[in-house]
C-alpha cells in the first residue's frame, strides 16, 4: 500500500509539472550578438611617439607661417601702413617658424617607421627641410617684397600639406575594412 501512495503522488506531482502556462506578456527579444571589434592597433614605440612630439612642435611653427602668409594676402587691398605692417609681421613670424620646426625636426627619424609609412615620414620631413630653407629668405625679404614671399610660401605649405596628409592617412587604421581583411 505504500507503494501504491507514492506511485499516486509521483504521478501527480509529474502532471502539474508538465503542465505548461501560458504568459500573457511575450518574453523580451534577445539582442543579435555585436559583430567582433577589431583587434586593437599595435602600441606605438618610443621612436614614434618621439617623431609625433617632433612633428607637433612642427606644426606650431607651420601655424605660425600660415598667419603670417594669411595676413599679408588679406591685406593686399587695405592701405600702404597696414601692407607693410603684414609685410613686417610676416618676416618675424618666419623667424619664430623657424625656431620652432628647427626645434621638432631632429626628433623626426623616419626610420621610427617601417616599410610604406617610413617612406610617407621621410616625405614629410623632406617637405618640412624644404620649408624651413625658405624661412630665411622670407625672414630678410618679406618687409621689402612681401607679395612674392607669400606666393613662394603657399606653394611650399601646399607641398608639406599634401605629405602631412598623407602621412596622417596612413597613420590611422582604416575602419572600413572588416575584421577578415586585415
Amino acid at each position: 500500500m505504500l507503494l501504491g501512495l507514492v506511485m499516486v503522488i509521483t504521478v501527480v506531482a509529474y502532471q502539474q509539472d508538465t503542465v505548461t502556462h501560458k504568459d500573457s506578456v511575450p518574453p523580451p527579444p534577445v539582442p543579435a550578438p555585436a559583430p567582433p571589434s577589431p583587434p586593437p592597433a599595435a602600441a606605438p614605440t618610443i621612436e614614434q611617439i618621439r617623431y609625433l612630439a617632433g612633428l607637433k612642435t612642427a606644426t606650431r611653427g607651420v601655424a605660425q607661417i600660415r598667419d603670417g602668409v594669411n595676413r599679408v594676402v588679406r591685406t593686399q587691398q587695405a592701405d600702404s601702413l597696414t601692407r607693410r605692417r603684414a609685410a613686417r609681421r610676416l618676416g618675424g613670424l618666419c623667424g619664430t617658424a623657424r625656431s620652432f620646426i628647427v626645434s621638432g625636426r631632429p626628433k623626426m627619424q623616419a626610420t621610427a617607421y617601417a616599410d610604406s609609412m617610413r617612406i610617407l615620414a621621410k616625405q614629410l620631413t623632406v617637405r618640412l627641410d624644404s620649408l624651413n630653407a625658405s624661412l630665411l629668405v622670407c625672414e630678410k625679404t618679406a618687409g621689402k617684397d612681401p607679395s612674392t614671399v607669400a606666393t613662394t610660401l603657399t606653394g611650399r605649405l601646399k607641398t608639406y600639406d599634401d605629405a602631412l596628409l598623407a602621412f596622417r592617412t596612413a597613420l590611422k587604421p582604416d575602419s572600413t575594412k572588416t575584421a577578415s581583411q586585415q
